[in-house]
């Protein structure tokens, strides 16, 4: 993949978690939007995380959007189950996995860097 394909897929995914209100624009810094962030703190929370390290903000951005998905966009409970278990088994065959990754991936750079201190 080009760099050009990458900036676009990137800008792409901005441009779905902020219409998701997953993430919000404040200037020109992205953060993640409070009711995402509570997800996400609550499932750090149940995750027992601490100096968590690349893999494991993925896997929490990753469980936090899944869990987002049912809450605040009322995605049923069962499809997001569904949909969570075919990411994981099928991933890199599905589009949607490719999607979900980058989604993954902008949540979790936005939280690593606006991350608090004390972790």
């Amino acid at each position: 993949m080009s760099d050009e394909q990458r900036i676009e897929e990137t800008a792409s995914a901005i441009e779905d978690l902020l219409y998701m209100e997953a993430i919000r624009l404040e200037g020109e810094k992205a953060s993640l939007s409070p009711k995402f962030e509570l997800v996400a703190a609550n499932v750090k929370e149940s995750m027992k995380l601490t100096a968590a390290d690349k893999s494991d903000v993925m896997k929490l951005m990753y469980y936090s959007l899944l869990i987002y998905m049912n809450e605040y966009l009322k995605m049923p409970k069962a499809l997001t189950m569904a949909f969570g278990n075919d990411m994981e088994n099928h991933r890199e065959n599905m589009e949607s996995g490719t999607l979900v990754t980058t989604y993954v991936a902008v949540l979790s750079e936005i939280w690593s860097q606006n991350k608090p201190q004390k972790t």
